[in-house]
């Protein structure tokens, strides 16, 4: 009886063992089942938030090209209105331009003849004036006639050699200067010094220092002078050839004879 007891006992023992591995092996499963479904629902998170991520930074990135989109519109918009002003500022201009060039036509139409005008009055002075290097000056005007008339010379140009000789005619009336030349003295053409003192008086004096003269403005001709005015004289050529100090010097004029100081520095 007892034997058949715990044979009865050994076999509800194994059956139970039997049973308890077959619950283990099914828990197993089960865990590694959970454990499986667990890695699977972590891994689709990370899924998920990394689509998320980069939804998110998509938003971002459209969301900066907007703004910069905007920003570059009200820029346009600000630098269009710019191009509008500087577009009628430049029309403007263009037609100032315009006009300005039409003036500057109608003033070439005006200048020629009267530059023309005016170097025709400067030879009549020329030779209305005192007779000195009077060749020299006419050779001027006549070149300054054929530049007028050039046609590759432009108005710029002729208008500043027309006054570029009036300024060296002007400049005459205050300086000295002693020069070469010859006249004619009682039907004698004589080599000599001729000492210009402005456009006040003329003098000369033969080279050997023997016998000086005065234009006479009167007469229109050479007048000798005594012998007492060849110092001076030679001392006024000296001064104004810068070769001696100045000095106060007696020198006869047209109309009598008055104290001159004769000086390069001071008007005569």
């Amino acid at each position: 009886m007892t034997i058949r007891l715990f044979v009865v006992a050994l076999m509800l023992s194994g059956l139970s063992l039997s049973v308890f591995s077959e619950d283990i092996q099914v828990n197993k499963q089960l865990l590694q089942q959970g454990m499986n479904n667990t890695e699977k629902t972590r891994m689709m998170g990370v899924k998920s938030q990394q689509k998320i991520d980069q939804i998110a930074g998509d938003q971002q990135k459209l969301l900066a090209e907007y703004q910069a989109l905007l920003k570059k519109s009200e820029y346009q918009e600000s630098y269009n209105k710019e191009l509008t002003i500087l577009k009628k500022e430049q029309t403007q201009e263009i037609i100032n331009l315009k006009q300005q060039i039409s003036d500057i036509k109608l003033t070439k139409q005006q200048l020629l003849p009267l530059l023309r005008e005016m170097v025709a009055t400067l030879e009549q002075f020329v030779h209305l004036d005192l007779p000195f290097k009077r060749q020299q000056r006419l050779a001027s005007i006549d070149k300054l006639k054929g530049l007028l008339s050039s046609s590759r010379a432009s108005i710029s140009e002729k208008y500043r050699r027309v006054m570029e000789l009036y300024q060296t005619e002007n400049d005459y009336n205050y300086n000295l200067e002693v020069y070469r030349d010859k006249i004619w003295l009682a039907e004698e053409q004589l080599a000599v010094q001729v000492l210009r003192v402005g456009r006040s008086n003329l003098y000369m004096q033969t080279m050997d220092g023997q016998k000086s003269g005065m234009w006479n403005t009167q007469l229109k001709t050479w007048q000798v002078l005594d012998s007492q005015y060849h110092l001076a004289i030679r001392k006024a050529m000296r001064v104004a050839d810068k070769k001696m100090a100045p000095e106060l010097l007696s020198l006869p004029v047209s109309t009598g004879f008055v104290q001159r100081h004769v000086n390069p520095a001071i008007n005569p």
